[in-house]
């Protein structure tokens, strides 16, 4: 199959103080010919570092990711984009593989397996489970939708890339809970602005399937006492976020 874009690689990365792991995962992706940091006002030294890694550094406000992600398209000057988040890595198989599909499937997406860490330890079941995440995309062929969870919408097919991401996700509890409170809150406020509606019952249902899904479905009960705590987590998320809506319906106007 002919090449009909030139092999070049832009490597986009968000960031908001990421300054503990920005140097490890531009490390990573250092084969990339392009690597453009979106910074969220960093109060750290996420910029200087990523600036001595060799990373173009563009600030801008986060209002949503789709957002900044589809900004971020705007800043990249190669054929091809590949999204990678600030603490995800490389692994040594990826780029080469990534290379071979820029010659191979010139019109293609890649698909691409990510291992999630957390805790200090790696997780195959339950919640943090390995997935197979879009990244890789000719540019010109994707944009972002969503507020929270935020997907790419394309039109053209997908290849399975080898090697994969590592994602090194929570590192204690707290952060986890945080981050929680705080996607809940984004995803009701924008279910709400979409004119969805609940209910406390339909917000308990959820959270039971929620569980489930990740317990028996996802094999979570397999991954010892921080999987079942993630799945548990991932329940009080759901209801969390549909009780936050079902709040918002019955004190605010319906947009």
């Amino acid at each position: 199959m002919t090449n009909q874009f030139s092999a070049s690689l832009t490597v986009l990365i968000l960031t908001r103080n990421e300054s503990a792991q920005i140097e490890a995962c531009l490390e990573s992706a250092a084969g990339a010919d392009e690597i453009v940091v979106i910074d969220d006002g960093s109060t750290d030294n996420t910029t200087s570092l990523a600036k001595k890694k060799g990373a173009t550094v563009v600030n801008r406000k986060l209002n949503n990711f789709a957002e900044q992600r589809n900004f971020a398209l705007t800043k990249a000057s190669s054929d091809w984009i590949f999204f990678l988040d600030a603490d995800e890595r490389f692994s040594p198989s990826l780029l080469k593989s990534i290379r071979f599909h820029q010659r191979t499937y010139p019109r293609t997406a890649g698909s691409v397996v990510r291992r999630s860490f957390a805790f200090g330890r790696r997780h195959r079941f339950g919640a943090l489970k390995p997935d197979r995440i879009i990244r890789l995309f000719p540019k010109g062929s994707v944009h972002w939708e969503g507020t929270v969870h935020e997907r790419p919408i394309f039109t053209i097919p997908i290849h399975p890339l080898k090697g994969h991401l590592d994602h090194f996700t929570y590192h204690d509890w707290p952060q986890h809970l945080a981050k929680m409170e705080h996607y809940s809150t984004l995803w009701a406020e924008a279910a709400w602005a979409r004119g969805w509606s609940s209910s406390y019952f339909r917000a308990a249902l959820r959270a039971g399937a929620g569980f489930i899904k990740m317990f028996f479905l996802n094999l979570g009960l397999l991954g010892g006492p921080d999987s079942w705590t993630l799945c548990w987590h991932h329940g009080v998320y759901t209801y969390a976020k549909y009780k936050k809506l079902t709040e918002l319906t019955r004190t605010k106007t319906k947009p």
